[in-house]
């Protein structure tokens, strides 16, 4: 019975972080290359049970030196393994501005930040003071040779990614890079990520950029709604479970306390 608790209260605390999940997820519906989360859970290691002192066949068995029938597995109750990221292509939507970059194919912009090298689908950018090319919190977009200078957003940016300013000259290229696995990519604020140490790989050659385009979320609504009204209904039917089982252990101790 403590058993039984102890399995319902881990699936509540399950169900709770993946609500948590479908949230985030439906907050950033319109998020700009914003990619949809999925919570991957797993079970405890399970326990082998069997039958023990049950009916004469097992005590025959047992004092022959056999191992008594199973009756099969029991587990500990579920627990999150890790967050994946659904990295398929959002639709475009064109926008007419010459800051706003699309990339068709697996490649991220790289950012310059703070806290180092980060990477991004979301290709909304900004025109510093400084005329340097930045996303909505300052970070620096990148090029092979380092920050991309337009001057202003009279520019032009060929789906190889090379920057041409009005008189023709070479503002350089956008740098682009890939992950062999991408699911070791982790989310920070901002819409970025960062990788636990791996290093990106040249991505040139394999997307391509469209300029006045920005990419959507990846996001469904309807299909959110349907995983929270799913995540819901599991979270109550381990709710009553508990109470179920917490009934059963009062009776218990009820019974035991008379006698």
């Amino acid at each position: 019975m403590t058993r039984g608790v102890y399995i319902s209260g881990t699936g509540m605390l399950l169900q709770r972080r993946a609500m948590e999940v479908v949230t985030n997820n439906i907050t950033n519906a319109d998020t700009t290359g914003y990619k949809k989360e999925y919570l991957i859970e797993h079970t405890f290691d399970a326990e082998l049970l069997r039958r023990v002192n049950d009916n004469a066949e097992t005590d025959a068995i047992k004092r022959s030196g056999g191992e008594p029938p199973r009756v099969g597995d029991l587990n500990f109750g579920s627990q999150i393994d890790r967050l994946y990221y659904d990295f398929s292509t959002g639709a475009f939507e064109e926008t007419l501005r010459s800051t706003d970059l699309a990339i068709e194919g697996n490649a991220f912009f790289v950012l310059d930040t703070p806290a180092g090298e980060r990477y991004t689908r979301a290709g909304a950018f900004l025109v510093d003071r400084d005329g340097y090319l930045i996303d909505a919190y300052g970070n620096y977009l990148m090029g092979t040779n380092g920050r991309i200078y337009t001057g202003g957003n009279d520019f032009a940016v060929a789906p190889n990614g090379d920057v041409t300013l009005p008189n023709g000259a070479d503002a350089g290229t956008l740098r682009l890079v890939e992950f062999e696995d991408r699911q070791i990519l982790r989310k920070q604020g901002g819409n970025v990520f960062e990788t636990a140490g791996a290093q990106p790989i040249d991505g040139a050659g394999r997307s391509l950029i469209r300029q006045g385009y920005l990419e959507n979320s990846n996001v469904t609504i309807a299909s959110e709604m349907v995983d929270m009204i799913t995540v819901y209904r599991v979270y109550e039917t381990n709710q009553k479970m508990l109470m179920m089982n917490d009934e059963i252990n009062g009776k218990a101790v009820n019974i035991g306390a008379l006698r």
